[in-house]
């Protein structure tokens, strides 16, 4: 090839990796942007929802309280799906939970995963965020540290036992318990490009009010 063809080639080259480089930066910029909007705009309903609840309780034997007795009315704006907010205070994880483990909710929430333990139940609950957004301070989490999962007029406080790290087709972690317990669940490693081949899981107990 001679050298103006080459130096043509290479022009062209240089301008089709700077439009995909455009391209998947925008649709990064795309994803960040509508994760945000979801986690205002929810955070803006659970903060209404609990606001129409009698003063919120703590615990699984605490009944609902709402000024009637009946569940908080409906809430313009608010997700069917919404179920509430998961808080790990001492390394700043703050994300609305929603019920789904699919790429669309992971995307926008942490998901709460499907035939695990809901929020007031006992039994394992599951929830699954991505390594890159709501769970990537997961990395920072010890022993010890609480962890609240609120919902419309109720709270829950666990405190975490253990961390571990299995394969990505282990399910062990989901399987049910007696007590009440918190499983959270992400990809790892977590500076891992790609599809990570592990699964870094956190197991929290539900402390007594």
């Amino acid at each position: 090839m001679k050298r103006p063809g080459i130096a043509r080639w290479l022009r062209w080259t240089e301008v089709a990796l700077a439009i995909v480089g455009v391209s998947l930066l925008g649709g990064a910029l795309e994803a960040v942007v509508n994760a945000r909007v979801y986690q205002a705009r929810q955070g803006r309903a659970l903060a209404h929802l609990e606001q129409s609840a009698a003063a919120p309780t703590w615990g699984l034997d605490s009944p609902r309280a709402t000024p009637s007795g009946d569940p908080p009315a409906p809430t313009a704006g608010a997700d069917p799906l919404l179920l509430g907010r998961l808080e790990i205070p001492r390394i700043g994880v703050s994300a609305i939970v929603r019920e789904g483990d699919d790429e669309e909710t992971l995307a926008v929430a942490v998901g709460h995963v499907p035939g695990t333990a809901r929020p007031g139940e006992r039994g394992n609950m599951a929830l699954a965020g991505h390594r890159d957004s709501f769970f990537r301070d997961l990395r920072h989490i010890q022993v010890g540290d609480v962890v609240h999962v609120r919902a419309p007029g109720r709270g829950y406080d666990y405190r975490v036992e253990s961390t571990e790290v299995v394969g990505a087709g282990e399910t062990r972690v989901l399987d049910p318990t007696e007590d009440a317990v918190l499983t959270l669940v992400t990809c790892f490693p977590f500076e891992f490009v790609g599809h990570a081949p592990n699964r870094f899981i956190v197991r929290a107990s539900l402390s007594p009010p």
